[in-house]
């Protein structure tokens, strides 16, 4: 049982009340567009680092189509997900060692987390499980923070085409 961040961090209902207020309805036509996920798929979602499950709760309420899996390494999290929100898969684990399949999930979904783990094992395990053409989306409060996932580096031509374009038109 792992209970660091609930017991010494923030209380399940401290963090449970907050992201609920940072995910309420009135803020969902601002994350839709900058989602921009398809509402007619059927898409299997992964939050990684779901706390005690409000984004979760959310993503359920907004992509009714959608099956959702949240994962945390906090066991007090998850006990008061699993005993309050419905419609969800939520499971104990670690987001630098993610227990699923390659190529799994249409897109993974992270609140706040990528600031606590190493970046490789983070994005790397992210790219693992993501379907090819997958999206993964990052929401961070600190900033200042670039750590860009390898899969988004340009490529050479990218560069060449960037750089052909003359300034100013």
């Amino acid at each position: 049982m792992n209970s660091i961040w609930s017991d010494h961090v923030q209380g399940v209902m401290t963090l449970y009340l907050s992201r609920k207020l940072r995910f309420d309805d009135i803020f969902f036509a601002q994350y839709e567009k900058l989602f921009n996920l398809d509402h007619n798929r059927d898409l299997i979602i992964l939050e990684i680092g779901c706390g005690p499950g409000a984004l979760a709760e959310s993503l359920h309420r907004w992509y009714p189509k959608a099956q959702i899996t949240a994962i945390d390494r906090d066991s007090n999290f998850i006990s008061f997900a699993q005993e309050n929100i419905a419609g969800i898969d939520f499971l104990e684990g670690n987001a630098t060692h993610l227990p699923f399949e390659n190529d799994f999930f249409d897109v993974t979904i992270s609140n706040t987390v990528q600031e606590h783990i190493e970046p490789s094992a983070f994005w790397g395990e992210q790219i693992r499980v993501l379907k090819p053409g997958g999206v993964c989306l990052c929401l961070s409060a600190r900033k200042g923070i670039h750590c860009s996932a390898p899969c988004l580096k340009m490529t050479n031509e990218e560069k060449e085409l960037w750089d052909s374009i003359p300034i100013g038109r």
